[in-house]
C-alpha cells in the first residue's frame, strides 16, 4: 500500500512525525515552548491515527481483515518523538525550577565576574555542566 494525502489517519500519522522531529530539534534548542506545543500535537496526532480504522477502497465499504495499516510506523514514530521531547522540556523546566536562585543570580548579574560568583548556588557536581565558571 502506498500513502494515501486523502486519508486522514495516514495525514495525522505523517504530521506526528513530523511534529514531533521538530519538537525535538525545539526542545534541544533551547525553544521549550515551541518544542511544547509541537510535541502535545504531535501526541494527540500520533494517538488519533493509530485508533482510526483502516479505510477501504470505498466509503461504503468496510476494509477486508487483515488489511495492512501503513500509517502505523509513522504514527508510532511521532508518538517516540513526542514522547522524547516532551521528557527534555519537563527536565528543562525541573532544572529551572530546582536551581531558581542560579538562574535568578545569572540573569541579574551585570558582570562576567558576578555571572562567575553564582557558581556557588550549584551543587559541586554540576558546576561544570550548568555553571559559567572558566569555560
Amino acid at each position: 500500500m502506498r500513502w494515501d494525502p486523502t486519508d486522514p489517519a495516514q495525514r495525522r500519522a505523517r504530521y506526528a512525525l513530523l511534529s514531533g522531529m521538530w519538537a525535538v530539534f525545539f526542545a534541544l534548542f533551547s525553544w521549550p515552548y515551541v518544542a511544547l506545543l509541537l510535541g502535545v500535537l504531535a501526541l494527540y496526532w500520533g494517538t488519533s491515527a493509530l485508533r482510526a480504522k483502516p479505510r477501504g477502497t470505498s466509503p461504503d465499504t468496510p476494509p477486508a481483515p487483515g488489511t495492512a495499516r501503513p500509517q502505523t510506523t509513522a504514527a508510532v514514530g511521532g508518538l517516540l518523538t513526542a514522547s522524547l521531547a516532551l521528557v527534555l522540556v519537563a527536565s528543562t523546566f525541573t532544572v529551572q525550577f530546582v536551581y531558581r536562585d542560579y538562574y535568578t543570580c545569572v540573569n541579574d548579574a551585570l558582570t562576567h565576574e558576578a555571572k562567575q560568583s553564582c557558581d556557588r548556588l550549584l551543587p559541586q557536581q554540576l558546576r561544570g555542566v550548568l555553571g559559567v565558571g572558566n569555560n
